[in-house]
């Protein structure tokens, strides 16, 4: 596999690396030692077990319980964006039982991601200094996309709302190092302005960053991230500039952008679709971070376990949702049976939604809260290694989808989770989704 370090820019892969409060806990712990010298994982969990759960005593399953997580899931990534590297680790001699891993280690890489001033200001406060972890967590997500910082930077600097298609129009100018407005050529303006409206202004809003009107899209003012001090260092230091006099202040949400036409304005209710694997993965990861009670999550034999997806799953697990991730896929299963034990897992009994349709198969279904929703589909005409992801998707009681995967669903999550509860008793590993 190639690391993502060779194709991602230095600022993109800090906030893929920053998007994971394990991860922020694991760069802080290893900025504070000796930075040449190789640390053990099974020392690094102990520490990273006490920063989750914010107690200095820690009991042996959280330990294991973060060892696995930091194993399976955290320190691949950090070393596929050249963030970390592989080393010799030596045993602290510990009685932990996790020591007998102390051999896999880790070290800091020579990486620029790890000399940017607000990396280092972010990674002293990696639990989020103005906002709670899952926030800091969905804005760093949020933000990871190029295209989304240069929104918001285009934001902060207008009065007021500003229109989709001008936005689209000042997004160009600014991608393209100060190209002056009447330049900008009106399709590559309708193509920004698509993308926009299907996917970077619903995910910015998901995170609470922007927000929506009649007249457009305007930054939102008083989310307490922009308060935080890395800000004013960061690539979107320009939002840091906005005080509570500013102009632009939060007004509620009509509801995500439709797919109506591009550059319509959001319609409380509506559904909208998301194209492309990343924007569908965001979007996913988005409900996924805003679940509170329930979440509910079928991935297909062709749908593809993205390590981000699943740390966000035991991150909602951990905040005590009941999560299920379902999947006919015995591998799926494994890989989330390995990284935790606070998911039900689950193997449907058959395939619910059928789609009849050649090359086009269910990716991923999301369902949280019975509040929002996602439905992903993959079109086999996409290459092996990125196949073609569609998703439509919705938020709200109100919501025409999240109503039909209610009335579908409900009774059978009811039946899910006291079957769960049996499985808990019997200490069954895999449980029969009840459809």
């Amino acid at each position: 596999m190639t690391a993502r370090s060779t194709e991602t820019d230095p600022t993109t892969a800090a906030f893929d690396a920053l998007s994971s409060a394990r991860r922020r806990y694991l760069l802080s712990l290893l900025l504070d030692r000796d930075e040449s010298t190789p640390v053990s994982l099974s020392t690094l969990a102990t520490d990273v077990a006490t920063l989750e759960h914010d107690h200095p005593i820690v009991t042996d399953d959280q330990v294991r319980r973060s060892h696995v997580r930091l194993v399976h899931v955290d320190v691949p990534k950090l070393v596929d964006l050249g963030v970390v590297t592989r080393g010799e680790g030596r045993s602290n001699g510990g009685s932990n039982a996790t020591d007998s891993t102390a051999g896999d280690a880790i070290t800091l890489a020579d990486h620029p991601v790890l000399e940017a001033g607000w990396v280092r200001t972010l990674l002293e406060t990696p639990s989020g200094s103005v906002c709670d972890e899952a926030t800091l967590d969905r804005t760093l997500e949020a933000l990871r996309p190029p295209r989304r910082r240069t929104v918001l930077t285009v934001l902060a600097g207008q009065r007021g709302a500003v229109p989709m298609v001008d936005l689209a129009t000042l997004v160009v100018a600014e991608e393209t190092n100060g190209q002056r407005l009447v330049d900008v050529t009106e399709p590559v303006s309708t193509a920004v302005e698509r993308a926009l409206v299907h996917e970077h202004v619903p995910t910015l809003a998901d995170a609470d960053l922007v927000v929506t009107d009649d007249d457009g899209v305007a930054i939102a003012a008083d989310a307490p991230q922009f308060d935080a001090d890395w800000i004013a260092e960061s690539p979107i230091s320009a939002v840091s500039e906005l005080g509570p006099e500013s102009p632009i202040q939060r007004a509620p949400s009509p509801g995500p952008v439709t797919n109506a036409r591009p550059g319509s304005t959001p319609t409380r209710g509506a559904c909208w679709t998301i194209e492309g694997c990343e924007d569908v993965i965001a979007r996913g990861n988005a409900i996924a971070d805003r679940a509170s009670e329930e979440l509910f999550v079928t991935v297909s034999d062709r749908g593809r376990l993205q390590e981000r997806c699943l740390e966000r799953w035991s991150a909602a697990a951990d905040r005590g949702v009941d999560v299920y991730v379902g999947s006919s896929s015995d591998r799926v299963r494994e890989i989330v049976r390995a990284a935790t034990d606070e998911i039900t897992v689950c193997e449907p009994q058959f395939d619910w939604i059928n789609l009849p349709i050649e090359r086009i198969h269910p990716g991923r279904l999301v369902f949280a809260d019975r509040e929002a929703a996602m439905l992903v589909t993959i079109d086999d005409r996409g290459t092996a290694e990125q196949p073609r992801a569609t998703a439509i998707t919705g938020t709200g009681a109100e919501n025409a989808l999240v109503q039909l995967l209610d009335e579908h669903l409900g009774p059978r999550l009811d039946r899910l989770a006291a079957r769960s509860e049996d499985a808990d008793e019997c200490d069954e590993s895999v449980i029969p989704i009840p459809m």
